[in-house]
């Protein structure tokens, strides 16, 4: 009997630890920090827009002209298959997402995913302040100087930072 509590509770912490066959969620913006951050500018944001366009491959080196997610799955930055991915499509995000939160939010809140891991939270499907409990769709309509066409996009951006 005392076996089969420590199977479930191995079980259980596999489970909770990513073993492998489990689905596990990648941090874009560690990897992007411990495999890129090295070589390439400080933040995702910045190497995006320094050093990728868009084609009609994808995002592509300014100076290389090839697609990014074909480097990086190919091996550059020593990347796992899942992790290439992921950075892959941050990079994406990252680009069609314009530079609104520099332009709009930088000066007084930094980084958007500092600002979004650290005072925001999904709450039955909404983004809300982690302390006030605030609705941030509401909040963004008369606060820092967004359009109603901006309002939509920053959410979209902020609520991508927590996953």
């Amino acid at each position: 009997m005392a076996r089969q509590h420590w199977l479930t509770a191995f079980a259980f912490l596999g489970a909770l630890s990513g073993a492998p066959g489990q689905a596990q969620e990648i941090d874009a913006h560690a990897v992007y920090e411990r495999a890129c951050a090295g070589c390439h500018s400080a933040h995702a944001g910045d190497f995006v827009f320094e050093s990728l366009i868009a084609s009609g491959e994808g995002l592509v080196g300014k100076k290389t002209g090839r697609p990014v997610a074909a480097m990086l799955s190919a091996g550059h930055g020593r990347l796992t298959a899942e992790e290439a991915e992921a950075l892959a499509a941050q990079f994406i995000a990252i680009h069609e997402g314009g530079r609104l939160f520099q332009r709009k939010c930088y000066i007084c809140h930094q980084r958007a995913v500092v600002l979004s891991r650290l005072k925001l939270i999904e709450q039955d499907g909404r983004l809300v302040g982690r302390y006030t409990g605030r609705d941030i769709e509401s909040f963004l309509v008369e606060h820092g100087r967004l359009t109603p066409d901006e309002v939509p996009l920053m959410l979209d951006r902020l609520s991508a930072q927590l996953k």
